[in-house]
């Protein structure tokens, strides 16, 4: 009887030794508590994303397809949905602080104001966006793109103000902003400088 115990234990013993032999993560690497197959190796301007800068604002995009063309042309427009939502944020912040400075208060003004920055950001004039970093990696059996995209503020600024001056009850109580009358004196600049240097081209005096 003992030896027939001795037979039965021995395969269980075994059995249990290399179960516990197998490591942990059954093989599969962990990072930061997240599993992963395979990382894509994406470019360092990537990581840093978008947001704004004094002169700028950034978008950042990645798509991948089996087809080159449409794995960049997805990206450029997942970039540009990301820069129509960072120039949306930037509108609404400057809004909100020509508000709180020049004192606007009452329903209708709040309302106008909400109509003008929705009417403002619906527009947004893309043409001037430039494609500063480009980047396509071989991911799997297809392309996979990297874009970042800048827009100029001084384009967005100029927007703002045309639209706000056409709207000569909310240009009015602007005015008094002091950051309104800063952003006025930029753009105008702007204007002036754009003039001179057409007039430069042209040879016009």
């Amino acid at each position: 009887m003992l030896k027939v115990m001795c037979y039965v234990a021995l395969p269980l013993i075994v059995s249990l030794s290399a179960c516990s032999s197998l490591p942990e993560n059954n093989g599969v690497t962990k990072s930061n508590d997240r599993m992963f197959s395979n990382e894509v190796n994406h470019p360092d301007w990537y990581s840093e994303g978008g947001g704004k800068d004094k002169e700028s604002i950034y978008a950042v995009g990645s798509e991948y397809s089996n087809n080159f063309q449409f794995s960049v042309d997805k990206a450029m427009l997942s970039a540009k949905r990301e820069l129509a939502s960072n120039f949306s944020s930037y509108i609404s912040a400057m809004m909100k602080d020509f508000t709180a400075e020049s004192g606007v208060t009452g329903d209708v003004a709040s309302t106008d104001l909400d109509r003008t920055t929705r009417f403002i950001v619906a527009r947004i004039n893309l043409v001037g966006v430039q494609r500063t970093h480009f980047k396509v990696v071989h991911e799997g059996k297809g392309y996979r793109s990297f874009v970042k995209l800048r827009y100029s503020t001084d384009e967005s600024n100029r927007l703002l103000m045309a639209e706000i001056r056409k709207n000569q009850q909310l240009y009015a109580q602007l005015q008094s902003s002091k950051s309104f009358k800063e952003l006025d004196e930029q753009v105008q600049q702007i204007e002036n400088q754009k003039v001179e240097e057409i007039k430069a081209m042209t040879g016009v005096q």
